[in-house]
Order: structure tokens, then sequence, then C-alpha cells
């Protein structure tokens, strides 16, 4: 059982060998080849080629996706739910003023004046679903730009070689070999 759990642990920190092109980004993931890597193989992926503020940046726009495709989503479905709302007192005031009619000039502008604010109520829930839709596109839209740069920055480079340094590493201050 400790055995199983080791070797899991092991293979979840492997970043298999790359060349330059053999990268592709797949949603907030890269893949390496055929193979899609897990969020934290991605990320010691980045790390070793860009070092830990790449790790960031990826986060960063991974995060904005994140916000892009909720607000997208909610906001689009908010305005056709504003505008279905706006349409049925809409319609409502139509067939209701062909009744209304009957009564005279009179009973058609009284029933306007009561569907007026819930048109206009729907109408202003419309647009500001229309405002957060679009944010959230243009938050989708540029998040992705951002992780498809990274990605095509990495594939062009190829992988890093091997990087020495001295100073802080996790278990204390020495020096570290990354290949």
């Amino acid at each position: 059982m400790i055995l199983a759990l080791v070797c899991a642990e092991a293979a979840a920190q492997y970043v298999p060998a790359w060349e330059a092109g053999d990268l592709a980004r797949k949603g907030t993931r890269i893949a390496v080849r055929d193979t899609t890597l897990d969020r934290e193989t991605t990320r010691l992926l980045l790390q070793e080629y860009g070092g830990e503020e790449l790790v960031r940046t990826w986060d960063h726009y991974v995060k904005q996706r994140g916000w892009g495709v909720g607000l997208t989503a909610g906001g689009y479905s908010v305005a056709v739910i504003g505008a279905g709302y706006s349409l049925i007192y809409m319609v409502a005031g139509v067939v209701g003023s062909a009744f209304a009619a009957i009564g005279g000039e009179e009973a058609v502008q009284n029933l306007w004046d009561q569907l007026g604010p819930n048109f206009t109520g729907g109408m202003i829930v419309a647009g500001v679903g229309l405002v957060t839709g679009t944010t959230g596109a243009v938050l989708l839209g540029r998040s992705n730009h951002q992780l498809k740069g990274i990605v095509r920055g990495c594939n062009e480079a190829g992988p890093a070689s091997v990087q020495v340094t001295l100073g802080p590493t996790p278990s204390g201050f020495g020096l570290s070999i990354r290949f």
C-alpha cells in the first residue's frame, strides 16, 4: 500500500521529455505530443521551463479564464431571460390593447402604464446581462490568447537546459540544480 502511494506520488511529479514544437494548450493544461498533463504536472513543466514567475503568470490567466467563462455564460443567460421577460410583457400589452380598445383610449393607456415598468425592468436586466456577458467574453479571449502565448514561447525555445542556482531552496539555503 505504501509502495503504491509512493509510486503514485512519483508518477504525479513526472514531466515527460519534450522538444520544441511538442507542446499544445488543452484548455487550462498543456499537452506533450498526445498526452494531456494534469494540473500539477503542467505547473511543473512551466516551472522547469520558466521558473516560479511563469507558473504565477499561468495561474493568473487560468483564473481569469475561469472568470471569463462564468461571466460569459451567466451574463448572456441573464440577458436572454431579461429579453424574454420584456417580450412577454410586450406581447401581453399588444394583446391586452386589443381587448382594452373596447374601453377606449384611456383603457389602453392605463394598460400600458401598468405593463411599461415591467417591460423596462426586463430590458434593464437584459442590458446588464449583455454588458456582463461581453465583459466575460473579453476576459475569456484575452486569457486564452495569453495562455497560448505562454505555450508558444515554451514551444519555440524548447525545454530549458540545466540550471544551477545558489540561494533559497525548499529545504533551506543551498545549491539547486534543475535539468
